[in-house]
């Protein structure tokens, strides 16, 4: 009787293998859960997610017929850490994280804001800097150090020549709006942040900044399902995600959160899969390079 099952365990982590080198991470099934846990990564400051994830988790509960519990961590530390225990049942994670933390743990991607993503700098109207290569010497504020719009940055920078540390200061600041605001006082000379929040920056404030250059492009944040949500449940998520239209989310927030729907379909959201960010990969690598 040993051998038989010493040979069906065999065959069990043979399978598993291969299913992780096909679809990434095997993880063991769990039983169903009655709720599942929304967790955001704080690109914003805690009272702009709640008003914009509450009501997607809210729209999500309706989908399922089961409570989705939005949860917020005071830091991004506490996110990731939380992200790396597996607390969340499904995620709003920037691409870098996903990546690097997300899918090694078990995330599958469902969707992504329908609008590439890349860092767009920006200086004061009057500043006599008119493309990146000016900034040579001057200050770069940028959101967070682990920030995708800061992984993009920073690769914009090394390509027009610039090298944080020698001719180049970079600042970190808590979120996009926070680094905006510090341009304006002049702790920095220019900013690079998401496209949207610049013009939500420009709107609200009625203060225009010139634009001098922005990143590449790469797929943009992604809602991704851990793979013990049942597949059934996960597309049920991704289907209600493609066709909201986030009506119940304040206009000026939602603004802030995502530029506009795509322009062909009216969809906030588009159908991603894991090779979609390949492009966020060379980048890691290259930067890791330097």
């Amino acid at each position: 009787m040993i051998l038989p099952r010493i040979s069906f365990l065999i065959v069990t982590c043979l399978l598993c293998a291969l299913l992780t080198l096909e679809n990434g991470p095997c993880f063991a099934a769990e039983p169903a859960k009655n709720e599942y846990v929304l967790g955001v990564f704080p690109f914003l400051p805690t009272a702009n997610l709640e008003g914009i994830f509450a009501p997607i988790a809210a729209e999500l509960s309706r989908a399922l017929g089961k409570p989705v519990r939005l949860r917020l961590t005071s830091s991004y530390g506490s996110f990731i850490a939380a992200l790396k225990d597996q607390s969340f049942d499904i995620i709003h994670v920037h691409p870098f994280d996903y990546v690097q933390f997300g899918r090694p743990k078990g995330y599958h991607p469902l969707v992504a804001r329908s609008e590439d993503l890349f860092a767009q700098f920006s200086v004061k109207i009057n500043a006599p800097i008119t493309k990146l290569a000016d900034l040579k010497g001057k200050r770069l504020g940028t959101p967070p150090a682990t920030g995708a719009v800061t992984y993009l940055a920073l690769d914009a920078v090394h390509k027009a020549g610039l090298t944080p540390g020698k001719n180049l200061t970079v600042q970190h600041f808590p979120n996009h709006l926070a680094c905006l605001q510090q341009l304006q006082i002049g702790t920095v000379d220019s900013c690079a942040t998401s496209a949207s929040t610049l013009k939500t920056f420009e709107s609200q404030f009625g203060l225009p900044l010139k634009r001098i250059g922005h990143s590449l492009s790469i797929p943009h944040t992604l809602f991704a399902a851990h793979t013990r949500i049942p597949a059934a449940d996960r597309e049920i998520i991704k289907k209600t995600l493609l066709s909201s239209s986030l009506a119940q989310v304040d206009p000026q927030l939602r603004q802030l959160f995502i530029e506009s729907g795509d322009a062909a379909t009216g969809s906030y959201f588009k159908a991603v899969g894991d090779r979609d960010y390949d492009s966020t990969r060379r980048i890691l690598r290259q930067l890791g390079s330097r």
